[in-house]
């Protein structure tokens, strides 16, 4: 179990080496499809587990599929149907790259509530296999691996995220935090190092959840400097220069636009923040309890495990050091970290402090598997006593699992094929941090003259106008009037067009009125059908265009590194038989 593969000098292994290889390879396919299976027995039944956010990101699938289908294309800026027909920005600042999985059972023929359900499963294989990479690379051992990969995967916060939040962004974030610190671990700690990964890791966070990109920056600046020493020389400084850049590069088509609705305007999410960190620091109750947490039972054991080792005289490091950053992070969370000072700064956009167990779950999980190897290793527990403590650790993630389970899921749901055609399904936006900071629902959407148009001129005049599939919509104008207010919140690249009788066509001037951040048309007394929609900024396809580039580039690069490595193998090889 603890074995790992000696690689020869030659670069060949035997075949009982190759053999043993295989043996662990199965395992840990086996232990991840029923690490995965078990994890979704609450999503076994017809009705899917409804969290906080789970609407929301149904209403996401939906609202992209919707768009690709009609032909607006992808990414999809604009939700079109969000809101009853106003239309909500969130694909500009929430990026819908990794909701391709989800969005592709859609067009498979699965219901949302099906589509979801196949999501969380490949999330969760997904994070089956970084976590046990990271293990066993950082653990040098498959055992190691095995046992990240079992309480990483079954943690108490990690299916608390997935059941009772359904903060789906950060779920998916878990499954590269392990990776982080796998790409840390291989860029300051081997010789040869892995050239690409950290780019891949931190794009991937960046595409799936800026908060969780943002604390992992944070992370990754800490321990560079504290191992500066072996990083501080030309190649290491490059090697990280280059890898910044490629994931600049790579993720500009999400950045860029981003960037340009913030210099263009305000958003909630800057004006009106729906948390303050300070609202929301974990107790010591709430820490011993587990709720928002990891489970203080492996905590505990944890604990006794390295005391157990330092009784014998056994100084693990990485273990020591986990078990101290996993307290560390959970003390954090608590009245004894100044949130308040930090709520005066851009990062009261963390929002919980709790976010940060994230982090100490993976502490926890590698820190035992480590524990108990370097315990192995040195005889205090036998093969069998080892199997044993595996077996103890699955049962702790299936008790993880029945308390979130059977406690902490609230309710159930069945989202219908045409869930999202239903304007009373389409509200659920969570707190609304991207709309317009002039936007008042309760004044448009949720108001008595919900989906009016306001005609200004010498007679103010209210009409109606039609919600297209395309995401367009369009009313005629009658009359003489200098400007109308239409029934779509403002975002950076709206378009609109008025066609008179004869069927020629002008363009309109677009703004954002400044009461109701709606999008407003000066008419200058034009009259005829006019027809609103989304037309994307040149920004939005320049950057994509540098994005799409920069990964061809980064292929071919690969494709290069691999050849000329396959190469120098089959030449090594060769060589020995000369």
């Amino acid at each position: 179990m603890g074995s790992e593969i000696n690689i020869k000098e030659s670069g060949t292994m035997d075949l009982k080496e190759k053999g043993y290889n295989r043996r662990e390879r199965m395992e840990w396919l086996v232990i991840m499809l029923v690490v995965s299976l078990l994890c979704m027995i609450p999503c076994m039944g017809k009705l899917l587990p409804q969290g906080d956010d789970m609407t929301f990101h149904i209403l996401r699938i939906e609202s992209v599929y919707h768009a690709i289908k009609t032909g607006q294309g992808f990414p999809a800026y604009i939700y079109d149907k969000l809101l009853e027909g106003y239309g909500y920005g969130a694909g500009i600042f929430y990026p819908d790259i990794l909701l391709l999985p989800a969005i592709l059972l859609r067009f498979m023929g699965l219901s949302p509530a099906g589509a979801m359900k196949g999501y969380i499963f490949l999330l969760l294989l997904l994070t089956c296999y970084t976590s046990y990479r990271a293990g066993k690379v950082i653990g040098k051992s498959h055992f190691v691996g095995l046992v990240t990969m079992v309480l990483y995967t079954m943690g108490h916060y990690h299916l608390e995220d997935i059941y009772r939040r359904s903060a789906m962004g950060e779920v998916v974030a878990m499954a590269f935090i392990p990776l982080v610190f796998l790409a840390l671990y291989d860029y300051t700690e081997r010789e040869e190092r892995r050239k690409g990964l950290l780019c891949l890791v931190f794009s991937g966070l960046l595409l799936c959840h800026t908060i969780s990109f943002v604390l992992c920056v944070g992370i990754a600046v800490v321990w560079v400097l504290i191992r500066i020493r072996k990083v501080w020389d030309k190649k290491h400084i490059l090697g990280v220069l280059a890898e910044i850049l490629g994931c600049v590069l790579l993720t500009a088509f999400y950045w860029i636009p981003v960037l340009e609705q913030f210099a263009d305007g305000t958003f909630y999410v800057s004006t009106n923040p729906a948390f303050e960190t300070q609202d929301e620091m974990m107790t010591m109750l709430g820490i011993v309890s587990g709720r928002l947490s990891v489970s203080f039972a492996e905590l505990g054991i944890f604990l006794l495990l390295v005391m157990l080792g330092l009784r014998s005289q056994i100084k693990n490091k990485k273990a020591i050091l986990c078990l101290c950053l996993a307290v560390g992070l959970l003390l954090i969370e608590t009245r004894l970290f100044p949130w308040k000072l930090l709520d005066k700064t851009p990062l009261i956009s963390l929002q919980f402090p709790w976010r940060l167990n994230m982090f100490t779950e993976f502490f926890v999980a590698f820190g035992i598997g480590n524990q108990l190897y370097v315990l192995y290793r040195h005889s205090l527990l036998s093969e069998k006593n080892c199997k044993l403590c595996f077996v103890l650790c699955v049962l702790a993630g299936v008790f993880n699992l029945s308390v979130v389970w059977q406690v902490e899921i609230l309710r159930h749901m069945d989202y219908s094929y045409d869930y999202i055609e239903t304007p009373a399904n389409t509200n659920e936006i969570g707190f609304c941090e991207w709309l317009p900071s002039e936007a008042d629902r309760g004044q448009t959407v949720f108001s008595d003259n919900s989906g009016t148009i306001w005609l200004y001129g010498e007679n103010e005049k209210t009409e109606t106008g039609e919600y297209h599939s395309d995401g367009s919509y369009s009313f005629d104008v009658n009359g003489t009037y200098d400007s109308c207010v239409v029934p779509k919140y403002y975002y950076k690249g709206y378009e609109a067009t008025v066609a008179d009788p004869a069927g020629s066509q002008e363009l309109l001037p677009v703004s954002k009125d400044p009461d109701t951040g709606l999008v407003r048309l000066e008419l200058n007394g034009k009259s005829g059908t006019i027809c609103v929609w989304y037309g994307k900024t040149t920004m939005q396809t320049v950057s994509k265009w540098i994005s799409l580039l920069s990964l061809l580039l980064i292929v071919a690069f690969g494709v290069i590194q691999f050849l000329t490595k396959y190469k120098s193998g089959r030449e090594n090889t060769d060589t020995q038989y000369i």
